[in-house]
């Protein structure tokens, strides 16, 4: 209520532990998850409220669609919208889960839907209910650090947000959501090549964003919102982006306790889009 962190506790977890995908089984073992979040839980001094919880990007298809008009009831809005996820999603699973939330402009009209399956969102409220915690909200990172920007003050940004397993861009266009799009990173992702790489493939992902936008939406994108879970390669890739592109990168400054670790500040911000 006071919109302010008095506890944080971050736990690690071995290899392997959790592998995020949108149709396969993500936990190996749910009572040892259990068993690492239990042990940490008494730092947060948790008292039974409603938590909220960021599941990994590839858990979640995300998808942005435009409409001239839509159906009056909420039963014919999801009808349609799963009927345009079809067409992309040719063989989707019986047990999606489907939320949505539409901007409305004079315009136009665009929705964001994002789409995960029940058995996979299953794994992780189970977990947390094992150990005590109710989840209200369920979301990911990307989608929770779009809420720490003043889209009516920004109105044309690209927010680029790069994890350990992917790297997402969500694009903002007149103070509607316009794109978004995951780029799952390949197998092996370690060592100093593979994140040279991954500075590659990110700056090289960015520009061509930006190109199909400004060809599509007619509009310039200023500015450029980055986030990492990882301080130093955030540092890297900002680096090479101010090498190679004009652009104003900003970084999330958010009034953080002092105490914290740059690697702390790094995974946990995306929590505030939650809190603030």
């Amino acid at each position: 209520q006071e919109k302010k962190i008095r506890y944080r506790t971050v736990s690690a977890l071995r290899p392997g532990l959790v592998e995020p995908h949108f149709e396969r089984k993500n936990i190996k073992d749910s009572v040892v998850l259990a068993g690492i979040i239990k042990k940490d839980l008494g730092q947060l001094h948790y008292s039974g409220e409603k938590a909220a919880c960021l599941v990994p990007e590839p858990c979640l298809k995300i998808f942005v669609f435009s409409f001239e008009s839509l159906p009056l009831t909420e039963r014919e809005k999801t009808k349609l919208f799963l009927w345009r996820v079809k067409k992309q999603l040719p063989l989707m699973a019986e047990d999606v889960r489907l939320s949505y939330q539409v901007m409305s402009t004079n315009r136009s009209i665009r929705v964001l839907v994002s789409l995960a399956r029940a058995a996979v969102l299953a794994e992780y409220e189970d977990v947390l209910a094992a150990v005590g915690i109710k989840v209200g909200i369920l979301t990911t990172p990307t989608l929770s650090l779009l809420n720490l920007i003043d889209w009516e003050k920004e109105k044309d940004f690209l927010l680029v947000n790069v994890d350990t397993d992917s790297t997402t861009l969500a694009a903002v266009s007149d103070g509607q959501i316009s794109l978004f799009r995951l780029k799952p990173h390949p197998a092996e992702s370690s060592g100093p090549d593979f994140s040279r790489l991954k500075i590659e493939n990110a700056v090289t992902e960015i520009e061509n964003t930006i190109h199909f936008l400004e060809d599509r939406e007619k509009r310039s994108f200023g500015s450029l919102w980055l986030h990492s879970s990882s301080p130093e390669f955030q540092a890297a890739l900002r680096a090479e982006i101010g090498g190679r592109l004009t652009f104003n990168v900003k970084q999330f400054d958010l009034p953080l306790p002092s105490g914290w670790s740059a690697s702390e500040r790094a995974l946990l911000v995306p929590l505030f889009g939650q809190v603030l």
